[in-house]
């Protein structure tokens, strides 16, 4: 009798204890998709392209808590469209210390290149999309991208998405454009004789370490 009291006692247990870390699990996968943290690859040209706005800028203070950072930030040099004129300060916004995607941090009197959109017309905040320091190897390689092309990934972890795209309007990434150069890389027309050309790959010719 106590016995099996005891396996029917550790059962129920163990099945609230299997309960409430699924629903423990469900929670975590619906906070994690509310802020669009997931582990999907995509190129830097992906994302300037789906910007509405990319600029140099001088950080001139910064201000963070739970839910957003908050910069103010001086432009020095606008890259895509013209969120403000150079010279001029405006304020920007980026993630708060308890977002699943971590906050953004911007040093103080630090120059980067800003990925920044506007999300809610009613409200015209600017918020940053991407961030890197500003650094002339990243401009030249920010003002190659051709938005008329499609970076399209298509890899093992994450099989190419079924699109209407035409060929010669995109860049089919698979692993043996998924190098070392990929960063570097970028996807592009050229101009030939007949005016401008198919969308192509182009990346530096770098000698990859062997995995």
């Amino acid at each position: 009798m106590h016995r099996t009291a005891l396996i029917h006692q550790n059962s129920l247990y163990y099945t609230t204890v299997n309960t409430n870390m699924f629903e423990f699990f469900v929670i975590l996968c619906v906070i994690s998709l509310a802020h669009g943290c997931s582990p999907i690859t995509e190129h830097d040209q992906t994302k300037y392209c789906r910007t509405q706005y990319a600029f140099t800028g001088t950080v001139i203070s910064n201000k963070e808590n739970d839910i957003e950072a908050v910069f103010r930030i001086r432009v020095n040099s606008n890259i895509k469209e013209r969120l403000a004129s150079p010279g001029q300060i405006i304020t920007v916004y980026g993630r708060g210390t308890l977002n699943s995607c971590g906050p953004t941090r911007l040093d103080r009197n630090k120059e980067y290149i800003l990925y920044v959109s506007i999300y809610d017309a009613s409200t015209g905040r600017p918020e940053i999309n991407e961030f890197y320091e500003a650094t002339a190897t990243y401009v030249n390689r920010i003002n190659n991208y051709d938005c008329s092309c499609e970076v399209e990934m298509n890899l093992p972890w994450q099989p190419s998405p079924d699109n209407t795209t035409p060929a010669k309007d995109k860049c089919v990434i698979t692993r043996n454009e998924f190098d070392c150069s990929f960063e570097k890389g970028y996807c592009a027309r050229r101009r030939n004789r007949y005016g401008l050309g198919p969308c192509r790959w182009i990346a530096p010719d770098i000698v990859c370490p062997q995995n």
